[in-house]
């Protein structure tokens, strides 16, 4: 009778504890990276373990992910710093938290004879995303000064969705593409291609410092105030999550459903480039900096289609509290 007592008040504690955890809606995409962290968090109770009840809402695109937020339908989502400084100097108030340093990198095949920048002109190069992709801009940032010619002008560059243009690249209709760290991976994977150009080498040829994130949680300025606590905890469950994704290969037997793959040489590469990215200390001044830096460099490039009207990184971009 005892032990039947003991089992009871156990029960109801476990219960009573996750009422009284907090719930937190955060937007990914259904397909996208950092929905491999948030279903470990969940699925190994790491938000329970930090008070915290972990909502996912699957989204289509970055986008609709932007949507979201701005409509108050999630707390965070997952974004890049570019977009959080462009909506501050329109006085609509976000911040962001680095999550990934992982970038992509400039993809050729194996007997191509692509060794540097150099080597681009004339070239048939396929672009991830549009014009103001970070990479294609930090690509013509870091030529012109080097060379002090314009990229865009000397080579061909081609536009498209990265599954098209891993496809492309397959069937060599480009002599070289720079794509996404996750579409990069799937190709790296096959020995008929090599990374030819590291977009962190060329950041650091510029004089970024190492750590610079890519893309972090973003949230509402006013909601992080009103729930720092919260936030907070979210925040630690994230970075748990990174340390065991870090340390763990046997984890990541656990997150291989959800990423989609099947061939084991892609989910190796997935893996390995994923952990390149995972931040090992916390932001700095000297990163925050760099991050200025960077924005003033692309900004030039990118013009107001990238950033608006702020020529310079809007105060209150990166979270302080």
């Amino acid at each position: 009778m005892l032990k039947i007592l003991i089992t009871i008040v156990i029960l109801s504690l476990g219960q009573f504890s996750d009422l009284l955890a907090e719930k937190i809606k955060v937007g990914s995409l259904q397909y996208g990276s950092a929905n491999w962290e948030l279903k470990l968090i969940k699925d190994t109770g790491l938000d329970k373990k930090f008070g915290i009840d972990l909502e996912i809402v699957e989204l289509a695109s970055k986008n609709a992910a932007a949507v979201a937020l701005q409509g108050r339908a999630v707390d965070i989502i997952i974004t890049d710093w570019f977009w959080v400084s462009r909506q501050r100097s329109e006085n609509r108030l976000f911040s962001f938290v680095p999550h990934s340093m992982a970038a992509g990198g400039l993809i050729v095949t194996e007997s191509s004879t692509i060794r540097s920048e150099s080597d681009l002109k004339g070239k048939k190069i396929g672009i991830a995303g549009g014009q103001v992709d970070k990479g294609w801009l930090i690509f013509q940032a870091f030529y012109k000064q080097k060379h002090g010619e314009d990229l865009k002008k000397l080579s061909k560059p081609i536009f498209g969705a990265p599954p098209l243009l891993n496809k492309k690249m397959k069937q060599e209709s480009f002599d070289a593409i720079l794509t996404y760290w996750p579409y990069q991976a799937k190709l790296l994977a096959d020995k008929k291609f090599k990374k030819a150009i590291n977009i962190n080498d060329i950041l650091t040829q510029l004089g970024i410092p190492k750590g610079v994130p890519v893309i972090g949680w973003v949230f509402r300025d006013e909601w992080g105030m009103n729930n720092q606590t919260k936030l907070n905890n979210f925040l630690e469950a994230s970075k748990e999550a990174k340390r065991i994704m870090l340390e763990s290969d046997e984890i990541w037997e656990k997150i291989r459903p959800n990423m989609n793959v099947a061939e084991d040489s892609i989910f190796v590469k997935l893996r390995e480039i994923y952990r390149e990215g995972i931040p090992t200390e916390d932001f700095t001044t000297a990163q925050l900096e760099g991050s200025k830096k960077l924005y003033s460099i692309l900004s030039k490039i990118g013009g107001k289609e990238l950033v608006g009207k702020a020529e310079k990184l809007s105060p209150g971009t990166f979270w302080k509290n």
